[in-house]
């Protein structure tokens, strides 16, 4: 992946280490070079008593070098374990979600915490990665600690038959592949409504099937160039809420796409995408 570029969020809390740790992994299997950018939002200081907007205060020169030294701890400590990785350290001004999302716009992946309370603030899922999973430019990992989870944890994807699926199938085989995790490769449908209701009658059992064989089909060229993953492929009857929660329940991580095929809900994110960012407790990938 020459010329490929992954930019980390990164605030000097536990949840950015795991983050910057899955970063720089990720970057030594894909030979992208790192931007580890910490977003630095200074206060406006107001007059007391007063309506009329303050001009920000930016830091001074001791400051910058201070958070300088940080950054240069964390990427010192991280590429102890990652020697290879090329990587930079960018200082921005301003709105964590802008900068990181202008910086998305170059880079083949973003990578942030899950949920953080450091030097960035209030970064948690639904403020800073939230949003930047809906509206970044790029591919966006959003890395969480996995409550529960086993050694053979799978990794859980999403597929259905909108136009991300095969970006999302081959992200997905490729972490599978690097990490020796099973693949378990979910596809949720609904049923028409009930015959009383005056829809004829269904046979679910024949649809189930065809649904089957035709997320088979989907990953198979996928399965061909990378044989070794232990692959699971189910058509489950449900909301795609429910079933991609609960098989995600005890996975490592959980590949989809921004939306599906059922259009929108909020800009710039399906409404099953969304949910899933909120409710599952595992690193999450969301593939543009």
């Amino acid at each position: 992946m020459s010329g490929a570029r992954i930019v980390i969020g990164y605030d000097g809390s536990q949840d950015a280490q795991r983050a910057l740790r899955w970063g720089f992994r990720e970057a030594a299997r894909t030979g992208a070079e790192v931007d580890m950018v910490f977003v630095w939002r200074w206060p406006d200081y107001l007059p007391a008593a007063t309506m009329i907007p303050g001009t920000p205060v930016w830091p001074d020169l001791t400051a910058e070098k201070e958070l300088e030294a940080m950054l240069a701890e964390a990427l010192a400590r991280v590429r102890a374990e990652f020697p290879a990785v090329t990587a930079h350290t960018v200082i921005g001004h301003g709105s964590p979600t802008s900068v990181l999302r202008d910086l998305s716009d170059s880079a083949s992946l973003l990578v942030v915490g899950g949920r953080s309370h450091g030097l960035l603030g209030d970064f948690w899922l639904g403020s800073v990665p939230g949003a930047l999973a809906a509206h970044a430019l790029c591919s966006v990992v959003v890395v969480r600690e996995a409550v529960g989870e086993s050694a053979d944890a799978p990794i859980v994807v999403a597929l259905d038959s909108s136009v991300q699926a095969d970006r999302v199938a081959e992200f997905a085989f490729e972490q599978a592949a690097a990490s020796g995790a099973p693949l378990r490769v979910v596809r949720a449908w609904m049923p028409p409504p009930d015959p009383w209701i005056g829809a004829p009658d269904i046979d679910r059992e024949e649809i189930s099937t065809a649904e089957l064989a035709a997320v088979r089909e989907q990953v198979s060229a996928w399965h061909r160039k990378y044989p070794t993953v232990e692959l699971t492929v189910e058509a489950i009857v449900g909301h795609p809420y429910r079933v991609i929660a609960e098989a995600a329940a005890r996975s490592r991580m959980v590949v989809l796409g921004t939306r599906g095929k059922g259009g929108f809900s909020l800009p710039g994110l399906g409404s099953v995408t969304r949910y899933v960012l909120h409710h599952v407790h595992a690193t999450i990938a969301v593939i543009r």
